[in-house]
């Protein structure tokens, strides 16, 4: 069947003057966070020849866009030919905090080619949700394609060596190389060895160049400046993509495959360095043109007539219609696409008219391109941003940075810079992330944001101000008003297509209840059970360290503590409570007795038992009464190596120390902590212990096999919780580690794992250790409770 549908549409196509032998391949690169001014055909800076090549023998846009300033949302348009929001993509997605992801229902371009009999793989960033963070999310298996291989965001540590590519679902372990290199090398394996030769197929490369945090070979560097300089590792990443591009035209060609390719080329949404947007106004992140508006390159050397510039308002939201028409294939029935065919455009073939204007939603604005006119408005819901907070937090990474400031900042201003990278000092990154927190979308949102309208408009004329300085909306008074009516239209249309992502549990009972009418007293009954519940929490004092002053403060940091089943309870019951008591008095302080509720595991014998909030683990040794009283964080975010994480509670204690504010539980003394950091210390050259290397946050193992003694065999990582209950002679244990560590270091033990390495230990340290491990006994809620009650600050300034 497969063959008599080749056969026809090869037909067909030769009908409309591409005849080939068979369909045309499709081939789409898409990078992230490049700008409009960056490579070498846009008049950038950096040498782009396999690029500036393909846009010679094909078609360069000069008025391209993604399909929006941000991720997720651009990866949504580019797949669906749909807004972002339509599918369910309303911002830059993170499963710790979102249930959202790409719709399995929406229709990709890889599902509709799969159909057409191709063979499709992609390659590289995904970041339109994954099973990870107990998410029950589709793949890109689910999404129309064979095969995959690729990262869940981005690459960790940094392009550099990334240890966290999965293939097919399953992890791959550390690659060495470059990230866009190694993109390449899959794709090239694949057309090797996985494809059937007789299938047209579909490549999809996302790479993750330029995005921070950012890595590029030593003499590719060197050639746009100092090997240790921001920008210039910058343009090292956008060159070494094109080498890798390079690799892959090269056995297309080899093959015998180029000509009857289909190869586009675009940026997932601007740049993040200003310059590199030309004279744009705006970057990543914005809805000026500078954060949308990005190269585009369509090549098809048997299909598209080359060796042309093209003006015409364009971008991602057209593949899919495009590809369709330049196929020759239906596009998806019953289905509104908000971008159109550029196949007559391209071929030359016919006169171009877009059915729908070109739009950008972002946030809680929205942006339409009608002719030289674009048209800002803002949405009439409110913006739920703590703008205040957000400006507090970046004066204090100013401080927290101080004279490293400038060399941090590496060309950006600092708001750019807070969200792209890591810094460097630990209470500076601290800080960055309570304040990326800040700007996370939030799902609890999207009932307000589906019921607004557009506001206030501005309105700019491109074709006099490409640089957006100019708003005209006052002298042109009736273009603007004409053109918020059609943009009212389209947003309205997209509002009633969004999903809201409510709660799962919520959502399976409302299925059920219209048409089960015996249903209705089981709801009702659990609605009178969720008033009660609200009514005890009234009850409830807030926790002793809540000042109302700080308030917003407070909440973030216990929001980032919970899991995002938690965060999706707090959303659920506070939207009860505001439907039950819409005019309540002191609404901060209510959310927050909701916040602490939840925090606590919902668990009332744990509330009654120990009188503690916010307490999320149901451990209770004095370690972590310990980790409660000083907040320091028990387990790594989804990628984040063992090293970050570590760096993260180092940074965490240094700032309480700096303040005198370290808190010991009773039971812990000095020589308890140094031999806590002993144990989480991992480089140096004295009190190094590497323990967490394999015995990881919070159950004090990996659950990993390893050799631990010389002659011995493979054993599981022990938990360090509860020693004292299993009667061993912990001193004893440690002289015994101490000799596996010796005999390593010295070779000869190449048996024992590495992390024996690493360790740098004198007797006090051992004592240190020792002290240390017996904090891990967990001991009855009421002396865990009188352990926090009667702590003391551990002034650790004195020797």
């Amino acid at each position: 069947m497969k063959t008599i549908l080749t056969l026809l549409f090869s037909l067909l196509l030769s009908c409309l003057g591409f005849a080939n032998d068979k369909l045309p391949n499709v081939v789409t690169l898409y990078v992230d966070d490049l700008g409009y001014r960056d490579i070498g055909c846009y008049a950038g800076p950096v040498k782009t020849p396999v690029l500036d090549k393909l846009a010679a023998g094909g078609v360069r846009f000069t008025d391209f866009h993604s399909g929006a300033p941000t991720c997720s949302p651009s990866r949504a348009c580019f797949l669906t030919g749909r807004n972002h929001i339509r599918t369910g993509v309303y911002s830059v997605l993170d499963e710790r905090f979102h249930r959202m992801h790409l719709l399995q229902s929406e229709t990709t371009i890889a599902e509709m080619l799969k159909e057409n009999g191709y063979a499709t793989a992609h390659f590289g960033k995904w970041h339109l949700g994954m099973p990870v963070q107990n998410r029950d999310n589709p793949t890109p298996a689910d999404h129309g394609f064979d095969y995959w291989f690729g990262v869940v965001n981005g690459p960790g540590p940094s392009h550099k060596n990334p240890t966290n590519f999965l293939r097919n679902g399953k992890r791959v372990g550390t690659i060495q190389g470059y990230s866009c290199q190694i993109v390449v090398d899959e794709a090239l394996t694949w057309l090797d060895q996985k494809r059937d030769g007789d299938e047209p197929f579909f490549l999809n490369l996302w790479f993750n160049e330029p995005h921070d945090p950012i890595a590029a070979p030593d003499e590719i560097v060197s050639q746009y400046g100092g090997l240790k300089e921001r920008e210039a590792i910058y343009s090292g990443t956008i060159d070494n993509t094109d080498r890798a591009i390079g690799r892959l035209v090269e056995k297309l060609e080899k093959l015998g495959e180029l000509d009857n390719t289909i190869i586009i080329y675009a940026s997932d949404n601007g740049s993040y360095l200003q310059k590199r947007n030309g004279e744009l106004r705006g970057k990543k992140g914005s809805l000026f043109e500078g954060g949308h508006r990005v190269p585009g390159i369509f090549y098809w050397k048997d299909g598209i007539p080359g060796g042309r510039v093209e003006e015409e308002p364009a971008g991602v939201v057209d593949l899919l219609p495009t590809l369709c028409g330049l196929i020759g294939i239906d596009k998806p029935k019953n289905l509104h696409l908000d971008g159109s065919d550029l196949a007559p455009l391209l071929t030359s073939s016919g006169s171009f008219k877009r059915h729908q204007p070109l739009f950008w939603l972002a946030g809680t604005n929205m942006v339409m391109r009608v002719g030289d006119h674009t048209l800002f408005a803002s949405s009439t819901a409110k913006s739920p941003i703590d703008f205040k907070t957000a400006n507090r937090l970046m004066e204090q990474v100013k401080e927290a940075l101080g004279d490293e400031l400038e060399k941090e900042l590496g060309g950006m201003d600092l708001r750019s810079r807070m969200f792209n990278g890591k810094f460097a000092n630990p209470e500076a990154n601290r800080l960055r992330d309570q304040h990326r927190r800040l700007y996370y979308f939030q799902e609890s949102w999207i009932p307000e944001l589906k019921k607004s309208g557009l506001g206030r408009v501005q309105l700019y004329d491109l074709s006099k101000d490409l640089g957006q300085q100019n708003d005209i909306a006052k002298k042109r008074p009736e273009l603007a008003a004409r053109l918020k009516e059609q943009a009212a239209t389209i947003y309205r249309s997209v509002m009633a297509d969004a999903p809201e992502w409510s709660d799962p549990k919520k959502t399976s009972a409302s299925k059920e209840l219209p048409g089960n009418t015996a249903q209705r007293p089981i709801a009702e009954n659990a609605n009178s059970k969720t008033t009660e519940l609200l009514a005890r929490i009234d009850k409830n004092p807030l926790p002793n360290d809540y000042d109302v002053s700080r308030h917003q403060a407070y909440v973030d940091r216990v929001m980032a503590g919970l899991k995002p089943e938690q965060r999706d309870r707090v959303g659920q019951l506070w939207k009860e409570k505001r439907r039950l008591t819409p005019k309540m008095k002191n609404v901060g302080q209510s959310f927050v007795r909701i916040l602490d509720y939840v925090a606590n595991g919902e668990k009332a014998s744990i509330e009654e038992k120990t009188g503690i909030h916010r307490l999320s683990t149901t451990k209770r040794s004095t370690y972590d009464a310990f980790s409660y009283l000083n907040r320091i964080p028990d387990v790594a975010y989804e990628d984040e190596s063992v090293e970050d994480f570590l760096g993260r509670i180092f940074g965490r204690l240094a700032n309480q120390e700096g303040r005198v504010l370290l808190k010991a539980p009773a039971g812990m003394d000095r020589l308890g902590y140094e031999g806590l950091k002993t144990f989480l210390n991992y480089e140096g050259t004295e009190s190094v212990g590497n323990c967490a290397s394999c015995h990881t946050l919070p159950n004090f193992t990996d659950e990993k096999s390893y050799v631990t003694r010389h002659g011995t065999e493979a054993k599981l990582t022990p938990s360090l919780r509860n020693l004292g209950k299993r009667k061993l002679d912990l001193y004893k244990v440690m002289l015994q580690k101490l000799e596996a560590a010796k005999q390593k270091q010295q070779g000869k033990a190449d048996d024992i794992n590495d992390a024996y390495l690493k360790m740098k230990l004198n007797k006090r340290d051992v004592s240190g250790l020792v002290a240390f491990l017996r904090l891990l006994e967990d001991q009855p809620d009421s002396r865990f409770r009188q352990s926090i009650i009667e702590a003391k600050v551990l002034d650790t300034s004195e020797d």
